[in-house]
């Protein structure tokens, strides 16, 4: 018997497989792992978004994500 998947998408978020629900936005994948907007900076297969980008991006099968923490320190 064939398996059948989910209705989902399959991304990579910082080299890790993951499964999402359709639809699901950047800030609704953010909120999820526990970051804001703010402090982090998302790179989209292979291009680095402005804040003001993020909440037009829905995620789509294949897509690759980077995301690194804005520290600040000296």
């Amino acid at each position: 018997m064939p398996s059948r998947r989910l209705a989902g998408v399959q991304v990579t978020v910082n080299g890790r497989a993951s499964e999402l629900p359709d639809g699901t936005d950047l800030p609704a994948l953010l909120a999820s792992l526990g970051l804001r907007a703010g402090s982090v900076v998302v790179e989209h297969n292979g291009s680095a978004l402005l804040r003001s980008e993020l909440a037009g991006v829905v995620l789509r099968d294949g897509d690759r994500l980077e995301l690194v923490r804005a520290v600040a320190g000296g």
